[in-house]
């Protein structure tokens, strides 16, 4: 699993309809913020780059998955540092860490 369902259980105290309301969300914006993403790398925009990962790392750490929000913050780091260019691994591993994520709440709270 790379969602933490009892983190989420505890930041939310166990009210399931507050967290299926953060879900929700997280399922309308991320969608967009990753496509813009990948349109900032193939663009070589560093500046956007790194701003959109740094954008979604609050998604990434309410929903309480660790390996995503680390992945953020290392393309953030990297494009800030060595451009996006240098980024391209870490945002194919990303991107599919991203779709893996979005399956995995969707099942999680019956959301079609």
């Amino acid at each position: 699993m790379h969602i933490d369902l009892a983190y989420l259980e505890r930041l939310y105290k166990g009210d399931r309809s507050r967290m299926e309301q953060w879900v929700r969300i997280y399922l309308e914006d991320a969608p967009a913020q990753f496509r813009s993403l990948a349109e900032c790398v193939q663009r070589g925009d560093d500046q956007g780059l790194a701003a959109t990962a740094h954008e979604l790392r609050p998604l990434a750490h309410y929903l309480g998955s660790t390996h995503l929000l680390e992945l953020l913050e290392r393309v953030s780091n990297e494009a800030r540092g060595s451009g996006a260019a240098a980024c391209v691994g870490a945002m194919d591993e990303l991107i599919a860490l991203g779709t893996r994520v979005e399956a995995e709440l969707k099942a999680l709270f019956d959301i079609p």
